[in-house]
């Protein structure tokens, strides 16, 4: 099942009103079940690894092979999406406030900037153009980030490159 998170977004955002705590919570519920699926997935899969069969023959309790072998293992893939969803949902968050269904002024935000801008596009482009560009450089940063953190926790590559 894959349902768009700006969906997601905009029907919680009917339901509990506009403002921050609103677009905080409608983003993570929105995101959730990425998450959700990813880690379960990452679960399943190391479940059936032979070292964790090992450990539960050994005599290991379950509290010791989820906290001890299972959540260290599912955990990398699980940060590595979550640096890489920041940036999805910075672009949620500023499409959200170029609608008027984000932060309310005072409170800044590049999607109200941009949407506050529009009226002025042909004779100040600026106005749109700084906080655009804001958005851009941020997430290209945060996904640059991102796959650096990919090739820093990937153990198994770095010891083929030995």
């Amino acid at each position: 099942w894959s349902f768009p998170e700006i969906l997601i977004a905009l029907i919680l955002i009917a339901i509990i009103g506009t403002g921050t705590e609103s677009i905080i919570i409608a983003i993570s519920i929105a995101y959730l079940a990425q998450f959700t699926r990813l880690t379960r997935a990452q679960v399943m899969a190391l479940r059936q690894e032979t070292y964790i069969e090992a450990t539960v023959n050994l005599g290991a309790g379950h509290f010791h092979v989820i906290f001890r072998h299972l959540l260290p293992n599912a955990i990398t893939p699980v940060i590595v999406a979550g640096m890489l969803a920041i940036g999805d949902a910075i672009i949620l968050e500023a499409t959200l406030g170029f609608f008027g269904l984000g932060a309310q002024p005072p409170i800044p935000s590049w999607g109200a900037m941009m949407s506050s801008g529009t009226a002025q596009i042909f004779i100040a482009p600026w106005i749109i153009l700084f906080p655009g560009a804001a958005i851009a450089l941020t997430v290209i940063s945060i996904n640059l980030f991102g796959d650096a953190l990919i090739d820093a926790l990937n153990i198994r590559s770095r010891l083929r490159d030995v």
